[in-house]
């Protein structure tokens, strides 16, 4: 499945159905993205049960952080964060990313790679999870991507990041994404990972080689209103 879709063979098949998508702005929204969280590594064994059954952390107070949850036939199903480095001077609260505290003198080097002059922006792809009733589902992990794509294009990203298990590595690498330092053990989980980083050029390639990462023009028009707390549908027409 995960072959077939990085080669594009499902670019001519109907569109899945069913699925919605919804930023964490409210409390309900976000209890259910920290309860997903929890199933799943509770699931791998990779946190200790929580009596709330959520799995939080301080990044998800900070501005500089934007979770999805993906919602299947209504049902909370998966969802993914994006933690975003700007350098910008003046900007509060985007000065540090889960990433920098792992890997502090490595993430400096990537940050070094961008050369075009204005200060660099990099966004870290974590906390990206699927319910247990959905670990087999590569067709999600791409839904998830999809909205990787729009948050990162739509913000100008210069570079990607993501600490990465080590058994994720060669999907990470068809994704374009190179290894970078690691391993090292990850925030509040029990488990290690490698850091690895894409330049927004090569995840432009992704795009263009996964259809399911990709977005045609109505879908950037719909996903619009994730910021205005509407449920949008995952697949738009057009």
């Amino acid at each position: 499945m995960t072959t077939n879709i990085m080669r594009g063979a499902l670019a001519a098949a109907p569109l899945p159905e069913g699925y919605t998508a919804r930023m964490a702005l409210d409390e309900q929204t976000k209890r259910e993205a920290y309860a997903i969280r929890h199933a799943s590594y509770l699931a791998g064994g990779y946190i200790d049960p929580r009596p709330d059954g959520l799995f939080s952390d301080a990044d998800d107070l900070r501005p500089n952080q934007q979770c999805v949850v993906v919602y299947k036939d209504g049902k909370p199903a998966a969802s993914m964060r994006l933690s975003t480095l700007d350098y910008t001077p003046g900007l509060e609260g985007f000065d540090e990313i889960p990433a920098t505290r792992i890997f502090p003198e490595e993430m400096k080097q990537v940050a070094a790679r961008v050369t075009h002059g204005r200060p660099p922006k990099i966004a870290e792809i974590n906390r990206l999870v699927r319910h247990p009733d959905y670990r087999d589902s590569y067709e999600m992990v791409f839904i998830l991507y999809r909205f990787v794509s729009f948050f990162v294009i739509g913000q100008g990203t210069d570079m990607m990041v993501n600490c990465v298990r080590r058994n994720h590595t060669p999907f990470y690498r068809r994704m374009h994404f190179g290894y970078v330092a690691g391993p090292r053990r990850y925030a509040g989980v029990k488990f290690e990972t490698n850091l690895m980083a894409c330049p927004r050029e090569k995840y432009f390639r992704s795009c263009e080689e996964i259809p399911f990462v990709a977005m045609n023009e109505a879908s950037w028009e719909a996903y619009a209103g994730l910021f205005r707390g509407e449920t949008v549908n995952v697949f738009v027409e057009g």
